[in-house]
């Protein structure tokens, strides 16, 4: 996996606008069903799943994009990608009120903010083992 991922970092500001027009272009079609797992007690809904994939996905892609050959951000670098990628998924989540079909939900954003959570956790675990192995 580390080799992938040193393989992608070239092209990794290619895939983060890749991946930055599919959110848009998906948030923008009006009246998506949500996906919605039937249980004998609940029903459990997965968009908030695929909010959390796809936001951690955008932290990865981001903090790649932005670390350079080095796998390293820097804290103010990656505070202002950090808060960039926050406002992005608030943004969004507003965008939504103006689609047909589409609606506001605080729980979209919480399932965003905890994707670029966990993605942040992921980018500094991943690029202390990369960093450690270009040492070597």
């Amino acid at each position: 996996m580390v080799r992938l991922i040193i393989l992608l970092q070239p092209f990794s500001r290619y895939l983060l606008i890749a991946w930055i027009l599919a959110i848009i272009i998906v948030s923008s079609i009006p009246s998506i069903p949500s996906l919605k797992l039937h249980t004998a007690n609940n029903e459990i809904r997965l968009d908030y799943l695929i909010h959390f994939l796809e936001y951690g996905a955008l932290t990865f892609l981001t903090f790649l994009a932005f670390a350079g050959e080095r796998f390293s951000l820097g804290l103010k670098k990656g505070l202002i990608v950090t808060v960039s990628i926050f406002l992005f998924a608030i943004v969004d989540e507003f965008h939504q009120k103006l689609i047909p079909g589409r609606s506001f939900n605080y729980y979209d954003i919480l399932s965003n903010i905890t994707g670029v959570i966990a993605g942040m956790i992921f980018c500094v675990i991943i690029f202390r083992v990369i960093r450690g192995r270009k040492i070597r």
